[in-house]
Parts: C-alpha cells; structure tokens; sequence
C-alpha cells in the first residue's frame, strides 16, 4: 500500500503543499497545483491503493486547508478501501 503523510508543521501554503504532494505520490512535473489536478492524480495517477494522513494541523490550517481535506473525503467516499485518508489536529499548546 502507498503510504503518503503530510505534515503540517512543513506546510503553510498551498504550493507547499502541493510540492509534497507531487514529490510523496510521485506526479508528473507538470502537475496543475490545483483541486481539479489533485482528484484527476488521486482518481488515475497515483499508485492504489493508498493511504494519506494529515498530522500537526493546526486550527487555521485545518480552516485554510478545507477544500483539500474535504476533497481527500470524497475520494475515500469515492474510492473505498482502496483510499483511505485520515487527519490530526496538532494539540500542543503554544
């Protein structure tokens, strides 16, 4: 199974998000940077089936990132067992 975690202490924008995303499920490098590349890449490119885990989110990531956590969502609805996605918020206190 293709195992893939992003963590969120690592991540604070888009891009860099996208930048691990196309590094960890190994896109093309010519990757869209975008919802509707990122469901095409989940629902055709990357290697199945596999997992996705988002750890240290934080509260305003959890907010920015929503759109991407939901799209993982509806690939998991989408895709069953052979998709699975799973997401922890970071709970130190600063």
């Amino acid at each position: 199974m293709n195992s893939v975690t992003f963590d969120f202490n690592r991540i604070g924008t888009l891009d860099d998000f996208y930048k691990v995303a196309v590094k960890e499920f190994n896109l093309s490098d010519h990757f869209g940077n975008n919802l509707d590349a990122l469901w095409d890449s989940i629902n055709g490119d990357i290697q199945l089936p596999a997992t996705a885990v988002f750890k240290n989110l934080s509260l305003n990531q959890l907010e920015y990132f929503d759109k991407i956590i939901l799209l993982f969502e509806e690939a998991t609805y989408e895709l069953g067992d052979n998709f699975i996605f799973e997401y922890y918020l970071n709970t130190e206190i600063h």
